[in-house]
This record gives structure tokens, C-alpha cells and sequence, in this order.
């Protein structure tokens, strides 16, 4: 049996788009392709002394204005996770980490990084991911409606939930589009 470690497919190739901005040529699996940043042939490359980028956080009712926020979703629903981590990672640099939207982008990311732990076989990493993101959606979901940035929370938990403790059930997408 190989168990050298292989490049995740989207779930759903034909899936609506929420941003415009095009995927990457790879998705990044530690040990399988380059590292997206720090080496040359990386897709996301930037030579040593480059500026990070720092997008601008809009307030979370005006979601559908941050499309840092939507290509961080396309990202995840295309499993390109550790983009996807990467992406929401830049927005949540801005945020007040322990308020209610840093923590919901918080909770995004680890759900992100727990799908390329999943991946690449590492269950207790999953699994600490995991436990981590629910504290902090359910700090969000304590705070807020049920719908924050335009995601149902509930229904987004419960299919991670049934993702992750099946394996075989559907793909947990962002679907986005509520208040």
C-alpha cells in the first residue's frame, strides 16, 4: 500500500463560486508539494522582505463586501484548506480575537486545518482542532444569531459534526447567503 500523501479533490468541482479571484494551482499537502510561501516554486510565493499582506475586515454585517472572507470560502469548499486557513488567517490578523467575529474566523480556521489534518491521517491533530473550533462557534453562536457572516451556524456545526464523526458523510460546504 502507498501512503506517500495525495493532493484532496474538491468535493464539488461545478460549485458556485462566492469570489472571483482564481484558485490556486495546487493545494498544499506538507511533504507532497512545495510550500506555498516559503519556497520559490510556491503558488503564493513572495520574496524574503516582502510586506504581509494585510486585507481590510469589514464589520460582519457587510460580509458580502470582504472578499477576503468569500475566497477564504471558495477556498474551503474547493479543499484547498490550508489556503482556505491561510486566507481567513489574514482577515482575523485585523480582528479583536476575543470578540465575536475573530472568534467566528477563529472557529473557520481550525475546522480548515482539522479537514488537511483529517487528510493526511493526524486524528489527534483532527480532533484538537476540532474541540478548539467548537469552543469558539459556540462563544459566536452564544453572542450572535444563529447566522453570522452569512452562514447558518447550526446547520454548518451539525454537518462538521456528522463529517467528521462519519467520514462519509457529505462534505460540510459553507453555504453562504443569510443575514
Amino acid at each position: 500500500m502507498d501512503s506517500r500523501p495525495v493532493e484532496p479533490v474538491a468535493p464539488d468541482p461545478s460549485r458556485r463560486r462566492y469570489s472571483a479571484q482564481s484558485l490556486p494551482r495546487y493545494r498544499y499537502v506538507p511533504t507532497l508539494n512545495p510550500h506555498p510561501c516559503a519556497d520559490p516554486r510556491g503558488h503564493s510565493y513572495e520574496r524574503p522582505g516582502t510586506p504581509p499582506k494585510r486585507p481590510p475586515l469589514v464589520p460582519p454585517e457587510r460580509w458580502r463586501e470582504c472578499d477576503t472572507y468569500l475566497f477564504g470560502a471558495d477556498l474551503y469548499n474547493y479543499a484547498y484548506w490550508w489556503e482556505a486557513h491561510e486566507t481567513w488567517e489574514s482577515i482575523w490578523q485585523s480582528s479583536d480575537k476575543a470578540g465575536v467575529q475573530g472568534r467566528f474566523l477563529q472557529g473557520l480556521i481550525q475546522i480548515s486545518a482539522a479537514h488537511l489534518k483529517r487528510h493526511m491521517r493526524q486524528r489527534e491533530g483532527m480532533l484538537r482542532l476540532l474541540e478548539r473550533a467548537r469552543d469558539h462557534l459556540d462563544f459566536v453562536e452564544a453572542s450572535a444569531r444563529s447566522a453570522f457572516m452569512g452562514l447558518d451556524l447550526t446547520t454548518f456545526r451539525q454537518s462538521v459534526d456528522r463529517y467528521f464523526a462519519r467520514g462519509a458523510a457529505p462534505y460540510p460546504f459553507i453555504e453562504l447567503g443569510r443575514p
